[in-house]
């Protein structure tokens, strides 16, 4: 949501405070736009008489921190239009100059700055809307926003100035029509708001209020009167680049690769854009958070490639997309068979992307449409003969497409009707995949209650054996409004349910039960500005021997302090006694955990200060256990701001896990765990220079270290207990030591609107073996003397729009 923007905490807040879901809004202001007939020049300065003839007091209203109010201090504004842009004025006074806060940040960042913003609705539906928000240091800030989220990395090329004066600041803002999409033939239902942020104040303020009673943020738009029809001109841009990119593998191996590409974007007829982007490069993309990984589940990363990130938001409905299978592992990487006298010479660990293409749009009837495909090359393993010297080649991944469509069919009161459908088709005899679903979301007239459905096939389609369906169901009905608010749902997954070719599932064979209840004060009058205090309960099972897994039930509170715009949050979940069936890497094999209590308390200072503290801390204390004993979980962020230009954010989390269990190997035909102690500590500092607001310079270390230390083995029963066995198995020799250190490097220079030459420089190392006793200045000292891998990367990108070649 939209006034999630300015900090971590505010997003905490305002996501316990009110969900995404819409309600009807009793209070609606209006604001007359008009036609420029003179040049308006984007200056800061706002000169031109047509300004001063149309400038309005804008009379906003606080939604932090005291919802409801007047803001404390007097924005004008004036917005004005002809057929290529949207004119945007805001005239934002102040007592003094100095209250100004004015830090420089990267592009999207808002840091700790003063900001004017507009959002706009042009369908007028609370289903998709636009945000360009300027801070008072001329950063731009532009994001898409839905009813369930929004989108940062939506990017356009749009105009802004920022000039300060003694007792205000002036932002002038120049918005083109081909940035957004719009409905042609009828713009009456147009919907805008103003946003100001004042970081002295705390205070974030509307023109059309937005209230924390009230769901969402889209139907809260303002009425947008006088935009007559308007015919932009043609829409088509390139994004031509070049780059040169040097690896160094850690065995010392160099390469240096000259790339260029193309990336081209289309919107037809402003509602159906498509991208299209050939031989692309992803040098730049930040490096994962690599962990140690101990469970049976896969390890999910953060999608950080600009093509997956940005106008794909049509793609999150159902949650069955994962973005990171296209150029990821070969499939068969790790299923080479190897003879006795064979080594893997060579094994690719990503897939070679050919090309990629996205199509969205919305028709005028409410259907939103989304296609996303992507071609990946066939990657081969080299595998090598020690006695001969010969070598042979396996392929461990071949040519695949993968291909997403959504269908998304508005329909009465925001409700909606959602068809998904996921593919991979796979050349050769490798299985090809499809995921087909439905999805359905009801609101009543005054949106107070709502329904979600959904339902869900996964195929898989084998040469040489039989094919392989699995099934999901969901449901959910609640009340969504109000300060108070719950519901129930249900979730099924059969055992052979698996959207893991184009999507992301950790597990399935489930059957889960769930009921919630809150209860949030927006307005109370004494120690907290707002507060939440809520209850959860849910009951899982493992679906194919109907065996109850969880029982859990959680009561949570949150509140923000008055005095200081402090928050807290606190949780209490007591689990009951139950099964694990994942642990054992076997089917229908569990071990019995414990009963356990969980406590979290987290606590997080103003963020508008120049230094900033947020801690957590999770004790866990396990009941009639000989096994497991009390675990203790903490962590915390400190945020630094110096001067205008730099700042630092420090953040540590550790967890010491005394005595737990996990499965050691399969011996004969019995399953062998082991106790284990493990401790994880994770470091890391990104710090951040802004020159100016086009050149910036951002780095982040990254110091990971875990110790698994086996103690004991023993035998598990088919009860779900242990016993001691009679194998000769050494627990140390399944110690564990692992360390990794990253180094992040970008620095961007924006020369041109929506073109940039950027550097980018990542290292990675790691350190691994069994001196689980070793203490952390020698872990982090080794580490920093192992061999690593380097990625070096110059890349120039250059806008290039057509209109501007016709000319």
């Amino acid at each position: 949501m939209k006034i999630s923007k300015k900090t971590n905490i505010c997003r905490l807040v305002v996501l316990c405070a009110f969900g995404f879901v819409l309600h009807n809004v009793t209070a609606q202001k209006s604001i007359k736009i008009h036609r420029a007939t003179e040049i308006i020049k984007i200056d800061g300065e706002a000169t031109e008489a047509i300004w001063q003839q149309h400038l309005v007091a804008g009379n906003f209203i606080q939604t932090l921190p005291e919802a409801g109010k007047s803001s404390k201090q007097k924005t004008d504004i004036a917005i004005l239009f002809d057929d290529s842009y949207l004119y945007v004025l805001g005239v934002l006074y102040v007592d003094d100059k100095n209250e100004i806060s004015s830090q420089l940040t990267a592009r999207d960042d808002v840091g700790n700055a003063d900001v004017f913003g507009i959002q706009i609705d042009p369908f007028g539906e609370a289903r998709e809307g636009y945000d360009f928000s300027v801070t008072a240091a001329g950063v731009q800030s532009d994001q898409k926003i839905t009813p369930t989220d929004t989108y940062a990395n939506y990017n356009v090329v749009w105009q802004s100035k920022v000039k300060l004066y003694a007792t205000k600041w002036i932002v002038e803002m120049k918005i083109p029509f081909n940035s957004i999409r719009f409905p042609k033939e009828d713009l009456s239902n147009f919907k805008i708001n103003f946003q100001r942020i004042t970081n002295a104040l705390n205070e974030d303020a509307y023109w059309n209020p937005i209230r924390l009673d009230v769901d969402g943020y889209l139907n809260q738009l303002g009425k947008l009167n006088g935009l007559n029809s308007i015919a932009p001109p043609l829409n088509l841009s390139f994004n031509p680049f070049v780059s040169v990119v040097t690896e160094k593998s850690p065995t010392g191996t160099k390469n240096t690769t000259f790339n260029g590409g193309l990336d081209v974007k289309y919107v037809h007829k402003n509602a159906y854009t498509l991208d299209v982007s050939l031989i692309p490069d992803f040098s730049q993309a930040p490096s994962d958070d690599q962990i140690f990984n101990l469970s049976p589940f896969e390890v999910k990363f953060n999608e950080n490639r600009q093509f997956f990130v940005e106008g794909t938001e049509i793609f999150d409905k159902g949650g069955y997309l994962y973005t990171r299978r296209i150029g990821g592992a070969p499939i068969s990487k790790d299923n080479i068979h190897l003879s006795e006298d064979e080594e893997a010479k060579e094994n690719p660990v990503t897939s070679n992307i050919i090309n990629l293409l996205k199509f969205t749009g919305k028709s005028k009837n409410g259907l939103s449409i989304g296609v996303l495909n992507g071609i990946t090359a066939e990657s081969e393993a080299e595998i090598k003969n020690i006695n001969t010297n010969t070598t042979r080649k396996v392929v461990t991944n071949p040519l695949t497409n993968y291909n997403a469509i959504v269908l998304d069919k508005a329909l009465k009161n925001n409700s909606s009707l959602t068809f998904i459908n996921n593919s991979v088709l796979r050349s050769g005899a490798i299985y090809d995949a499809n995921l087909t679903a439905l999805l359905y979301r009801y609101y009543n007239k005054n949106r107070t209650y709502s329904m979600y459905f959904k339902k869900a096939l996964s195929q898989k389609y084998f040469s040489n054996t039989e094919d392989e369906f699995g099934h999901e169901y969901y449901g959910y009905a609640g009340k969504v409004s109000g300060k108070w608010r719950g519901g129930a749902s249900i979730k099924l997954l059969d055992d052979k349910f698996d959207s893991n070719d184009f999507g992301y599932l950790s597990r399935n064979n489930e059957l889960r039960f769930k009921g919630d209840l809150s209860y949030t004060n927006n307005k109370p009058k004494k120690i907290f500005s707002r507060y939440q205090v809520f209850l959860d309960h849910q009951q899982r099972y493992y679906y194919s021997l109907m065996k109850q897994e969880q029982t859990y039930y959680k009561l949570g509170t949150y509140g923000v302090f008055k005095k200081n715009n402090h928050t807290f949050f606190a949780e209490f979940r007591y689990l009951a006694k139950g099964k694990n069936f994942f642990e054992a890497r076997t089917k229908d094999r569990y071990f019995n955990v414990p009963a356990q209590a969980e406590t979290f308390l987290e606590y997080q200072t103003n963020s508008n200060k120049n230094i900033s503290l947020s801690a957590y801390m999770v004790l866990v204390k396990y009941y009639n256990s000989d096994v497991f004993t009390n675990e203790f979980i903490t962590g915390y962020g400190l945020r630094a701001r110096v001067g205008q230009h730099f700042s630092l954010y420090f953040s540590q989390a550790l967890e010491d896990k005394p005595n737990g269990v996990g499965f050691i190997k399969n011996e004969e035909n019995d399953i062998v765990f082991g106790s284990r102690k493990v401790k994880e500590l994770n470091n890391a500092i990104t710090l951040n220079y802004a020159v100016n607001s086009t050149l910036n310079v951002n780095m982040r270390l990254r110091h990971y270290w875990i110790t698994v230390d086996y103690n004991n083995q023993f035998t598990l029963k088919n009860n779900g207990d242990f016993m001691t066995n009679n194998f000769s198995i050494n627990p140390d020799d399944y110690d564990d030591n692992f360390n990794q250190f990253n180094i992040d490097v970008l620095a961007k220079w924006q020369f041109a609107p929506a073109s940039e030459v950027s550097l980018a420089c990542k290292l990675g190392s790691n350190y691994y073996n069994a001196a689980v006793n070793s203490n952390y200045g020698t872990n982090l000292k080794r580490v920093l003397e192992e061999n690593n891998s380097t990625t070096v990367s110059l890349k120039m990108t250059y806008f290039l729009d057509a209109n501007i070649l016709k000319k």
